[in-house]
């Protein structure tokens, strides 16, 4: 079935327009990212009006806890192609679960007043519940990020996140090079990004408040995929497909509650490949820039600069990375 950006396993519905609400100042304290003479705005976890961050320790240990669990039943050697039609299944159950997050844009956010001209890097892994959160908020703000991934036994971008200053080790977090702001806890960072881009829309609670009822949904439903580095993946990937600026090579159009889609940000994740994300919720108006690279192209889209490929479907896409990236020498057909 073709990967299109309006159709797929099921149909995921689109959000209301969300009331304009005053945004509550959070505290900050300043703080320098090593190497760098800008100050970054550190942000304490809670902001004026008492609310705290949802990411508690015993969440992360439950993560921390399941990881080999889900590892024993992800079906083995990741760059193996897997059952079609499971694939596809389980992974529009996981869009389900988190049905409507993820989905559609922000309609303030459509043709933003302002457009953030420096990069806004994510680094996290595809299987992290809280990853999720923040990742959809960026697909409803419509905004670019430059994602790093950082999945159990990253070589590369763990230790460039720490030296980012995320002393803490844990994932996701933030740099927004645009404000010099450096932050952690998955909370934290959606409503700074939604503070800082939604336009004075009011922040959808939700988005918080379901990740600890439906947020382990799609990492439990994909047995973990997008959780660990593959281990036969080429260890120049990272820091190969890193550009100056932060500018990797690989483009991914994307929009979080694809299921398609979803597939392709599991393999970029297991093989540490850096990635410009392009979010392309519905009412986006990068529908319209996809269109004009391709005119048949849909989500999950992907470019890669280093080998001049372009690719629309996810099986191929993935079988593509794998190769390329993953030592992969096996039957993918």
């Amino acid at each position: 079935a073709p990967d299109n950006m309006s159709t797929g396993v099921v149909a995921l519905g689109v959000a209301s327009p969300l009331p304009r609400a005053r945004l509550v100042p959070r505290r900050t304290a300043c703080r320098h990212l090593r190497g760098r003479s800008r100050p970054i705005k550190t942000r304490a976890s809670g902001d004026a009006d008492g609310k705290t961050s949802s990411t508690s320790p015993a969440s992360n240990k439950l993560l921390s806890a399941l990881c080999p669990l889900l590892k024993l039943f992800s079906g083995g050697d990741a760059g193996v192609p897997r059952n079609r039609v499971v694939e596809v299944v389980t992974s529009g159950l996981a869009s389900i679960s988190r049905m409507p997050h993820g989905v559609t844009v922000q309609p303030e956010c459509v043709v933003r007043k302002t457009q953030p001209t420096k990069p806004i890097v994510l680094y996290e892994f595809e299987a992290c519940p809280f990853c999720r959160r923040v990742r959809e908020t960026a697909t409803q703000l419509d905004l670019q990020l430059v994602v790093k991934p950082c999945p159990k036994d990253a070589l590369t971008h763990r230790d460039e996140a720490m030296n980012n200053g995320n002393t803490k080790g844990t994932f996701p977090f933030l740099v927004d090079e645009n404000t010099g702001t450096a932050m952690g806890e998955s909370e934290d960072i959606a409503r700074y990004l939604w503070a800082t881009y939604g336009e004075q829309t009011e922040f959808p609670e939700a988005v918080v408040s379901s990740t600890l009822f439906t947020g382990w949904m799609p990492t439990l439903l994909r047995a973990g995929r997008g959780m660990t580095r593959y281990a036969s993946a080429d260890t120049n990937n990272a820091k190969n497909n890193s550009e100056k600026n932060n500018q990797p090579n690989i483009t991914l159009y994307n929009y979080e509650g694809n299921q398609f889609a979803r597939l392709v940000r599991e393999a970029l994740c297991e093989l540490e490949l850096p990635y410009v994300l392009k979010n392309a919720g519905k009412g986006s108006g990068r529908r319209s820039e996809l269109s004009q690279i391709d005119a048949n192209a849909s989500v999950p889209y992907l470019i890669d600069k280093k080998t001049g490929t372009s690719l629309g479907e996810s099986d191929e896409i993935v079988a593509y990375l794998f190769r390329e990236y993953g030592g992969f020498v096996g039957e993918q057909t």
